[in-house]
């Protein structure tokens, strides 16, 4: 069984459930705490949570932009 990653000594969260709550919407570490646990406690976790949601910012930009010339591709065959 995989150990689990904890992010978040204070509430006890993994890097599953801040990935879970960055997949849910979650676009900030602000937002991501109220969707996990209100609010951090000590703060150490909060950069590790800023790098997380930064690192899903960037997949989606490089996502993003990679279906543009796709899509620009098949408007000009059409």
């Amino acid at each position: 069984m995989p150990s689990k990653m904890y992010v978040c000594l204070c509430h006890g969260l993994t890097e599953r459930d801040v990935r879970g709550a960055i997949a849910e919407g979650c676009r900030s570490v602000a937002a991501v705490y109220r969707h996990l646990a209100d609010r951090p406690q000590c703060g150490k976790c909060v950069p590790d949570v800023r790098c997380m949601v930064q690192q899903s910012r960037c997949a989606h930009h490089a996502g993003a932009a990679h279906a543009m010339p796709l899509a620009a591709a098949a408007q000009a065959e059409a």
